[in-house]
């Protein structure tokens, strides 16, 4: 049944017409690219996250949709995405209030 949910949403088609962009609030529709950036906050919610396996910090992170405009003007997000699978109900989570994360550093000394 979960297979089934997950190919059976066309998810492009999702966030272009019902995903704004957290940077500027513009519509994804006009956007070439999807862009999916992951912050350095703690996302307390299941869906979009971000994780690292090569890193011992396996906090989820919050994620963000932005648009091509926004990330060639390099604009930070102002908001996190949020959304349910099941009932592809969307929330918007300032990124000021969510809790700050450390950056992922990977040990490179061998």
């Amino acid at each position: 049944m979960i297979k089934q949910l997950y190919l059976s949403w066309d998810w492009e088609e999702f966030i272009r017409k019902r995903v704004k962009c957290c940077a500027c609030d513009g519509t994804m529709g006009n956007s070439e690219h999807i862009n999916m950036i992951q912050l350095d906050r703690k996302a307390n919610w299941k869906f979009p996250t971000a994780a690292n396996i090569l890193s011992s910090d396996v906090r989820p992170r919050a994620m963000s949709v932005v648009c091509d405009k926004c990330v060639n003007g390099k604009c930070s997000p102002k908001y996190a995405i949020e959304w349910n699978q099941k009932t592809r109900k969307i929330r918007y989570h300032k990124v000021d209030g969510l809790e700050n994360l450390p950056a992922w550093i990977l040990d490179k000394s061998g």
